[in-house]
């Protein structure tokens, strides 16, 4: 398994088990995601949109809870 996927599997364990993640990073661990596979751009989309959204997540527990939802299917396909 590449570095990459390895820290987006870990990033998004993180998340749906409560965690977060910030910006710097996501950018720091994949600077180019345009380089990454379809799996992995993916995974990295719901990350970067975890990361814009914590102002919505703040104001709404229901709408957090979908998105931790949402990251275990990323979880499940990079780990196929």
């Amino acid at each position: 398994m590449s570095e990459v996927r390895e820290f987006l599997l870990a990033a998004l364990k993180r998340v749906v088990d409560g965690g977060d993640i910030q910006i710097a990073e996501l950018d720091a661990a994949i600077p180019d995601p345009l380089k990454l596979d379809k799996i992995e751009k993916d995974a990295w989309e719901q990350l970067s949109h975890w990361v814009d959204d914590e102002d919505i997540r703040a104001k709404d527990e229901n709408y957090a809870a979908f998105k931790r939802e949402w990251m275990r299917q990323h979880i499940a396909s990079l780990s196929t």
